[in-house]
């Protein structure tokens, strides 16, 4: 298998965008891809057991890779980007990945990134993890598009700490990332595990950075095997779920998916208000053009007062088109 692996790293994916190139080891292109002289991360001031090291003028940049953040309408285009070519990736090398927390909240207004908002998170399930740390950790991705005519490199990095199932490990909560090596912007990937010892019972999943699921016991079966030996002495066949059976949608104009219960989720950890409220961090939502535009008016009080409004899940289940040009 490892060899099939090798031989297809110097294919194309199937968009005939990108060129996968298989790291040599976990320090390989930490050297390599750097694209400036001085290391910007925090690698110095860090304690020791940390493995990914965020930059030292935003927590959202790896400071092997930049100097500084992009402004604001150049972030917008790069984390587009980010979001497009992950999403095409994972996709073509068959591991499910689903949006999360801030990224789920963009989706819910109109699914694309939240204008202020360059912190991206997804997740994973464990075997999904396993796998990409055993044939993909540290390959990088060069996507030349229409687009990105000089072409970009990509890369997926796996903690080593990933296999570290404890909640106590504070400082390796992230499990992979996919890095822009030429903006320092990246994806966190977290991985959702299932937690067979859990006070509510089976059925259970959390992640490293302390959130749990509630997941129905036919899908558990389904992905991870160990609950295949607890199956007879399962009480509630049909419980509902949190994450699973995930709903197929389109973010960013690309194919991707969503949590089942995900209205529920975005309330649960963001309150209800953020599912209605039309003015928040310095920007306005219109509705006649469902985007987020900056406010006019910065220094007003813009919590109170927002209309309710009602987003349903109709018009994502079809099949996705992907745009021209990624």
């Amino acid at each position: 298998m490892r060899l099939l692996f090798l031989l297809a790293a110097t294919l194309f994916v199937s968009l005939g965008a990108s060129v996968p190139v298989v790291g040599d080891s976990w320090s390989g292109p930490r050297s390599t891809w750097r694209k400036q002289t001085t290391d910007m991360s925090g690698r110095v001031g860090d304690p020791p057991d940390k493995y990914f090291h965020e930059s030292i003028f935003s927590s959202h940049y790896d400071g092997r890779f930049a100097e500084v953040e992009l402004g604001y309408y150049e972030q917008k285009q790069a984390l587009k980007n980010l979001m497009q070519t992950f999403l095409s990736t994972f996709r073509d090398i068959g591991v499910e990945t689903w949006l999360v927390h801030g990224t789920l909240l963009g989706w819910w207004w109109n699914k694309h990134i939240l204008p202020w908002d360059s912190d991206i998170d997804v997740q994973v399930t464990e075997p999904s993890i396993t796998f990409l740390a055993t044939y993909y950790n540290m390959s990088v991705f060069r996507y030349k598009t229409p687009r990105i005519p000089e072409g970009r490199d990509y890369m997926l990095e796996v903690n080593p700490h990933y296999s570290n199932l404890e909640q106590t490990d504070g400082l390796n909560k992230i499990d992979a990332r996919w890095i822009d090596t030429t903006s320092g912007l990246f994806i966190d990937i977290t991985a959702a595990r299932y937690n067979l010892t859990h006070p509510a019972g089976e059925g259970m999943m959390n992640c490293k950075d302390g959130h749990e699921f509630k997941v129905g016991s036919h899908t558990a079966d389904s992905i991870s095997p160990f609950l295949h030996q607890r199956k007879a002495r399962q009480t509630d066949r049909h419980q509902d779920t949190h994450i699973f059976p995930l709903r197929d949608t389109i973010f960013e104009g690309m194919a991707a998916k969503i949590p089942y219960q995900y209205a529920d989720l975005l309330a649960k950890e963001y309150s209800t208000s953020a599912l209605t409220n039309t003015q928040f961090n310095g920007h306005v939502f219109k509705e006649e053009t469902m985007e987020w535009v900056p406010d006019p008016r910065p220094f007003m009080v813009q919590t109170t007062g927002q209309p309710e409004s009602v987003r349903t899940e109709d018009s994502d289940h079809h099949d996705a088109v992907l745009p021209d040009g990624l």
